[in-house]
């Protein structure tokens, strides 16, 4: 009978295995630092596209604050001028109601009255003046009345006084009326 001796064929198969286990390991070892490094290159381009974005937002935020600022900007101006538009109205309203009240001011006189002061407080108007009777200031005044532009007429003062003009001696009253200016409709 042949005696065949497996021993060395076992042995090169385990050594083969051996082998086998060790390139096997060391290429699931070369996978893994493939996979890792495939990863940390993926998450570095991330972080690098991250951040190109996070400056290109800055740089927007920062250009939208100006926009904003120019904005605030604007609305205050805008504020400002539609104040001024309004007083500018305002004026334009009053110069035209002057004008009617003047008017109105100059029919009321009687040929005997003359003022010497105009002036316009808080709504209402104190007009100082002279007059050579007491009659001519009473007509003055209801004539004031008269006018849908004044109301609530009122004598503050008169006082008469004796003056020479050339030799005459004269009777002259001085007086001072109040009354509110209202604007009335056209």
């Amino acid at each position: 009978m042949i005696k065949i001796n497996l021993l060395p064929v076992r042995e090169e198969r385990r050594k083969l295995g051996a082998r086998q286990e060790t390139l096997l390991f060391f290429l699931v070892i070369i996978l893994i630092f493939i996979g890792v490094f495939y990863w940390h290159t993926t998450t570095n381009k991330k972080i690098r596209t991250l951040r190109r974005e996070i400056i290109r937002v800055d740089g927007e935020i920062k250009r939208l604050a100006k926009v904003v600022a120019e904005v605030e900007k604007f609305k205050k101006d805008k504020k400002t001028l539609e104040g001024k538009i309004e007083v500018i109205g305002q004026l334009k309203r009053h110069r035209q109601a002057q004008t009617h009240f003047m008017d109105e001011l100059n029919k009321a006189l009687t040929p005997q009255i003359w003022l010497k002061t105009y002036q316009e407080k808080g709504g209402g108007v104190i007009l100082k003046g002279r007059s050579l009777a007491t009659d001519d200031i009473a007509n003055f005044m209801r004539n004031l009345e008269a006018s849908r532009y004044f109301n609530e007429v009122e004598l503050e003062v008169t006082t008469q006084k004796e003056e020479k003009v050339g030799q005459t001696p004269l009777k002259i009253n001085d007086f001072s009326i109040r009354f509110k200016t209202t604007v009335a409709p056209e």
